[in-house]
């Protein structure tokens, strides 16, 4: 019987030739790529593949380069503190314009204050500085347009983080600002630029805490009051859009209006801030992430201290306007998808502010 077990192993008296193992790189290399002798739809699936796969790949680089990239004040902790030592005021050549934006303006010795004189060395673009401090403390920058700075930092380095920035359309002199100034900054998860914000729309006690924001020009000192935190959209298809950056300057008390009963039908909170035509407002924008992919803009607007007034407010008296009122309406004014996400497709319950802390609405909103 052994010649039975040697049929079994050898054939015509010749070892069977066992069939060689494909190099692993080999195989890998010819199921990814397209290879000798595949069929063209295996050559075109593979292709659809690659592209898909690259694309990808650069897009996690970008989106972990923008939320994990290296930070300037990161890689330099000096270089956005300030020197409140430095109180005084020192006159440098500026190129200004008219307080009107017309004309070409010329080069003048003018007093800017002396503790944002490095900033203003560093980039001529400077325009002011904005604090709630210590979450936000930034040189904001203002180019010619709203893009620029939505990619580069304050030194100009290109980078998707970008840098907090005003809007181009205000002008900025030693005797006028913009009647609105629109600053907008990145929601970033390493907590830079203004992504603190989002705190004012979570927690209640952060607004309470933080009531005051700190906005600088180059040439004067400015404190203000919030007076409104709400969410808004973008994107016409959501329903309403509020164009709050298109309100730079207010020409006239009903533009004035219009922007300030918005904020405030719109505001997750009521502080009880008095507002009248001819205050100065500040409103930081930034992108929010709460729903709706980055079609939605978390808002802070807020209104500089008079000069016969003390900065100060009672955080006491805050009324919180989250949420539903008591017939399953929002307490808040937002838009259609909002209130079909969220609450079944049922919507604002209506104006429930103080119109009289607006000096002067009644008389329009009655005119109207």
């Amino acid at each position: 019987m052994p010649e039975l077990d040697i049929r079994r192993k050898y054939t015509y008296g010749k070892r069977k030739r066992r069939k060689k193992k494909e190099n692993f790189a080999v195989s890998l290399a010819s199921g990814l790529l397209p290879w000798f002798g595949d069929r063209p739809s295996d050559v075109v699936r593979k292709i659809v593949f690659l592209v898909s796969l690259t694309a990808l790949a650069v897009s996690l680089v970008i989106i972990v380069n923008f939320y994990y990239g290296p930070k300037e004040k990161e890689t330099n902790p000096g270089y956005w503190v300030v020197d409140d030592l430095l109180t005084g005021k020192v006159a440098v050549p500026i190129h200004v314009l008219d307080d009107d934006g017309s004309g070409g303006g010329e080069t003048q010795n003018v007093e800017v204050l002396e503790k944002y004189l490095e900033f203003y060395e560093t980039n001529n673009d400077f325009v002011g500085y904005v604090s709630i401090d210590p979450y936000v403390n930034y040189p904001v920058a203002q180019s010619g347009d709203n893009e620029y700075y939505l990619h580069h930092n304050f030194k100009k380095i290109p980078t998707e983080n970008g840098t907090i920035f005003a809007d181009y359309e205000g002008i900025f002199t030693p005797t006028a600002r913009p009647h609105n100034t629109v600053l907008y900054g990145h929601n970033l998860i390493t907590k830079n630029y203004f992504q603190p914000l989002v705190n004012y729309r979570n927690k209640f006690e952060f607004l309470k805490d933080n009531p005051i924001i700190r906005f600088d020009t180059l040439y004067e000192e400015g404190t203000y009051k919030i007076f409104s935190v709400f969410l808004t959209t973008t994107a016409d298809y959501h329903g309403e859009v509020f164009r709050y950056w298109n309100y730079i300057y207010f020409d006239t008390k009903g533009e004035f209006y219009d922007y300030v009963t918005e904020c405030l039908d719109r505001s997750y909170y009521y502080t009880g801030v008095d507002l009248k035509y001819g205050d100065e407002i500040l409103t930081l924008s930034t992108c929010d992430f709460s729903a709706f992919n980055q079609e939605l803009r978390l808002v802070i607007a807020a209104r500089r201290v008079r000069d016969d007034e003390k900065p100060e407010v009672n955080p006491e008296a805050f009324i919180d306007n989250r949420g539903i009122d008591e017939n399953g309406y929002y307490k808040r004014k937002m838009f259609d998808v909002y209130y079909t996400y969220y609450n079944s497709g049922r919507g604002w319950g209506g104006r429930n502010w103080d119109t009289s802390l607006v000096e002067g609405l009644d008389e329009y909103l009655k005119s109207g």
